[in-house]
Formats: C-alpha cells, sequence, structure tokens
C-alpha cells in the first residue's frame, strides 16, 4: 500500500503542475475570444518595447486605421511572421522597422500581407513555456496520460473508502 500512495502523492503534485499550466494557457488566450491573436516574440528586433519570450496581442484592423509609429505583425512570402514598426507608407505600402534596429526593412509589405496591429498589452517572459510547449506537443499528451491517471488514482482512493465501510460493517454484524 505504500508505493500506492506515493504514486498518488506523486501523481498528485505532478496533476497540479499541469492544472496551473493549463489555467495559465487558458488565461493567454481569453483575448483570443475578443479578436486578439497572441504571439510569442522569439527575436530582440523590437526590443526594449517587446524583450525576446515575451507574449504581444495583435489583432485585424481596417488599412484606414494604420499609421507611421504603429506596430503590426505581418507575414512574409516565406511564411515567417515578424512584428516590426511602420516607417514610412509609401504608395500604399508599409515600409517597416524594428525598433532595435538601425535601418528600416529592405522589404515593403502591402496591407493584404498585414495580420494585424499590435496591442499595448506584452507579457514578459511567459511566451518561454508556451513555445516550448508548442514546439514539443508530446508534453500535452504527457499532461493529459497525467490527469487521467490523477482521476482513476482518486478513484481507487474512493474504491478503498468504500472497501474499509464495507468490512467495518461487516465486522460489526459479526
Amino acid at each position: 500500500m505504500g508505493f500506492l500512495r506515493i504514486l498518488k502523492k506523486v501523481n498528485n503534485f505532478l496533476a497540479k503542475i499541469c492544472y496551473l499550466i493549463l489555467f495559465i494557457y487558458i488565461l493567454i488566450c481569453i483575448p483570443y475570444i475578443f479578436g486578439y491573436h497572441p504571439l510569442v516574440v522569439l527575436t530582440g528586433s523590437m526590443t526594449p518595447t517587446y524583450k525576446i519570450g515575451s507574449i504581444i496581442y495583435y489583432h485585424k484592423v481596417p488599412e484606414s486605421d494604420l499609421k507611421i509609429g504603429d506596430p503590426i505583425t505581418f507575414k512574409l512570402s516565406n511564411g515567417t511572421i515578424v512584428t516590426h514598426r511602420i516607417n514610412d507608407i509609401i504608395d500604399n505600402e508599409y515600409q517597416t522597422k524594428g525598433d532595435a534596429n538601425d535601418t528600416p526593412d529592405a522589404l515593403k509589405i502591402k496591407y493584404n500581407n498585414i495580420l494585424g496591429r499590435v496591442s499595448k498589452l506584452a507579457i514578459p517572459f511567459i511566451g518561454y513555456g508556451m513555445y516550448y510547449i508548442n514546439s514539443h506537443k508530446f508534453l500535452i499528451g504527457i499532461a493529459v496520460f497525467i490527469l487521467v491517471s490523477e482521476l482513476i488514482l482518486s478513484n481507487v482512493k474512493a474504491f478503498d473508502i468504500n472497501k474499509n465501510r464495507k468490512e467495518r460493517n461487516r465486522n460489526g454484524r459479526t
């Protein structure tokens, strides 16, 4: 019985970690309901405004709402997603520049490549964990396994209580 007790304690601890991560993940995704998409900052091109490992949010805005100085998130032709600030608007094309960069980007961006304007909300450091989890999908399977095993082990505990109750009732009648 000692091994089962230790197993339950370890599993309970791991389950609490999984619940905490799940709670944080849900909190990060709540703005998605309102049209804000989370994104992890992976490079230092926008420091000090957005630190590496931060989570930022962008949302689609009409082209008429974009102006010089707005931070935007856009997709390059190779699929890379970039967040830089609008440096200039020339013939309906957007010249961008990272806050930490000395020169503007060589490529100009069309509105249809812009995913959205970045909001003022940035959550530092949490992006490291979210990026790691998203890069290692097997961790989600492990978390599900831990949570299911916690459910099973908690039912084993309930079964043990019922078994002890039945034994006490049986011994009390004898």
